[in-house]
């Protein structure tokens, strides 16, 4: 996984039939018809469009609470161009009452997915309100660079002179020389004048304290230990997983003699500053026996030159194209140096959710919770909501340090987005298996080296959400999500100022959902050699891969996609005779241990593909 780099803010801490489906539709507010496919973007919409939504309640913009108390602050220059992202109303109580209907097995509504004009519909401003907000940016100064076509957000570019002006409000920068890292952030709350702030929901931008640092957990102390020549003796060398010990162990290789190996599926997945050099993934599929594979590269935020990158890009593309080698492969990039984490998130969250071409979306990204601000944190977890209205499943890794993220002062915090309500999160095992590819033994990734700084290597990131407004969904129930834990007997501390002990549960999210393997003992083709690599930045795309081919599979029987990560919580709880998941009972990330059925390292546990197949054929 991206872990961030540490920074101040961890040091601080018939006809009757038919009238019933109408009576329905209109009670839910919008979901489309058909149960295996969604609505075309010509069917007319479902419900009717208010220009009367909710007010917003909560502020436009909140600092970090990492950041708070940070020592001198000196302004940012007054010329200084800025982007901004106005993330503008939704009804987001009506999207939340239909996600229960359309996730909930036995509703008529059941797994009724939404189209991106059905959502415009239903939930978002009318374009007049839209461009209400458009001409005030306008007005005030800014130039308007984009406007999403979801309706959710606007970016406009402004100096910092008109920024401060406009929102009333100081931008200051704050430098940390033990780091070497300077970040900045407002003073104070922004404010809008009352015509347009019932408009706009937040406004993100005004910090970048929140950054991702790539690097991936490495198996061996040297890069090519495993061989350093473009050949393909490296690849499976020292009983390192390949794609067909992964596909072996995970159930895919059943799914691959039916001929399922993603044709005519398309797979995104999201890099946020780190480019790939397309030989080292080709390189791969020849030494894995797979056809070259079909990628295409979609800039979101800036562009990303063709490079070696430091190597999350390419151990993304190489597992999902060795896991779904048939599949084509969207890669959303986007370049952070002129664009805060929180904008790229949500810009590229809305992109997949425009585009609608996906039905898996996999991201390896994540930094410490506590490094967003609340305000930011909804914004992206409106985006991943909007993603599973559309049924398309976001994977994303739960961070590579434990239940800690960053380890200054034993702060126990989780990893968003992975945190977020909507992202289906996924922890990290040491999976082992004989030369047959069947699983010997699968626990916990976790290991304690003692560093007062994890720099990725520490294990799989879980543990409980410290954001208030991530209430623990009605969905994440089931035997194990109850085990308490008391972090004042283990020197855990939660992120609050000041300390408190942290407990679970606590009546937030719970992460991670599911877990893979992400011991860094995975063959990875990098910069002209084999390396053994890993993380829960190899768990995400696993599940990712293995995700698509069980909705080709879903799709050849006429039935709809699996969908966003409360179906993965109603698999584990009716389970029938399949087993979906194995449970991974041993081992711990360095504060919470492996448990029967759901756990606060593992989730659910590691994905049985073939069985979670057959169990979704039959509801």
């Amino acid at each position: 996984m991206i872990q961030a780099r540490p920074r101040f803010a961890a040091l601080l801490q018939p006809s009757h039939g038919y009238l019933l489906l109408a009576l329905l539709l209109l009670f839910s507010g919008c979901t489309s018809v058909n149960n295996s496919q969604k609505l075309s973007n010509s069917t007319p919409p479902i419900c009717t469009h208010s220009t009367t939504l909710p007010p917003p309640t909560t502020p436009l913009a909140t600092q970090p609470l990492g950041s708070l108390n940070a020592p001198g602050g000196s302004a940012l220059p007054s010329s200084l161009l800025q982007t901004l992202t106005f993330h503008l109303n939704f009804n987001d109580q009506a999207m939340e009452q239909d996600l229960q209907h359309i996730y909930t097995p036995g509703n008529p509504l059941y797994h009724h997915f939404l189209t991106p004009t059905q959502i415009i519909d239903c939930y978002a401003l009318s374009a007049t309100q839209v461009q209400q907000v458009e001409n005030w940016l306008n007005q005030q100064g800014y130039q308007i660079t984009s406007v999403d076509s979801l309706r959710s957000s606007i970016s406009a570019t402004a100096s910092v002179a008109t920024i401060e002006r406009s929102l009333h409000i100081s931008l200051q920068q704050f430098t940390i020389p033990l780091l070497n890292y300077t970040f900045f952030m407002q003073d104070r709350t922004p404010t809008l004048p009352a015509s347009i702030r019932p408009l706009v929901q937040s406004i993100v931008g005004l910090d970048n304290l929140p950054i991702p640092h790539i690097k991936l957990p490495i198996g061996s102390t040297t890069r090519h230990t495993l061989t350093n020549t473009g050949n393909c003796s490296g690849y499976g060398a020292q009983q390192t997983l390949t794609s067909g010990k992964l596909a072996s162990a995970y159930q895919l290789a059943p799914l691959y003699r039916q001929g399922m190996q993603g044709q005519g599926m398309t797979i995104g997945v999201a890099e946020f500053g780190d480019p790939y050099d397309p030989r080292d993934v080709a390189t791969y599929a020849t030494c894995a026996g797979l056809p070259t594979p079909s990628i295409e590269n979609v800039d979101v935020d800036g562009h990303l030159a063709p490079g070696t990158g430091e190597g999350e890009a390419t151990m993304d593309l190489e597992l999902i194209a060795g896991l779904a080698p048939k599949a084509h492969i969207i890669d959303y990039q986007s370049d952070l140096n002129s664009t805060s984490f929180s904008q790229a998130l949500i810009d590229v969250f809305n992109r997949v959710a425009t585009d609608d071409r996906v039905q898996v979306l996999s991201v390896s990204y994540g930094t410490g919770e506590n490094l967003f601000s609340v305000t930011d944190a909804a914004a992206v977890a409106r985006s991943l909501r909007i993603l599973a209205e559309e049924g398309i499943s976001v994977f994303i890794s739960s961070g590579d340090c434990g239940a800690y993220s960053q380890r200054i002062s034993h702060l126990a915090v989780v990893s968003f987005p992975a945190s977020a309500p909507y992202a289906i999160a996924v922890g990290g095992t040491y999976l082992q298996v004989n030369s047959q590819g069947q699983r010997r033994s699968e626990t916990v990734w976790g290991n304690d080296d003692g560093a007062l700084l994890c720099q990725n290597e520490w294990g799989s990131g879980g543990g409980v959400s410290q954001d208030a407004s991530f209430t623990r969904p009605v969905w994440q129930n089931g035997p194990g999500m109850n085990t308490p834990y008391n972090g004042l007997s283990a020197g855990v501390l939660a992120p609050t100022q000041p300390p408190s002990p942290l407990s679970a549960p606590n009546g937030l999210r719970q992460v991670p959902d599911v877990a893979a393997a992400a011991y860094p003992n995975i063959a990875i083709y990098y910069q002209g050699g084999w390396l053994a690599a890993g993380g829960t930045s190899a768990a995400a795309p696993i599940w990712a891969a293995g995700t698509l081919i069980v909705d080709q599979g879903l799709r050849q029987h006429g039935k709809a996609l699996i969908g966003g990560v409360p179906e993965f919580y109603h698999l584990a709880q009716h389970p029938g005779h399949f087993h979906p998941y194995t449970d991974i009972v041993s081992g711990n990330n360095l504060f919470y241990s492996a448990t029967t059925g759901w756990d606060y390292a593992t989730g659910w546990g590691s994905p049985n593909f073939n069985d979670i197949l057959q169990l979704e054929l039959t509801l």
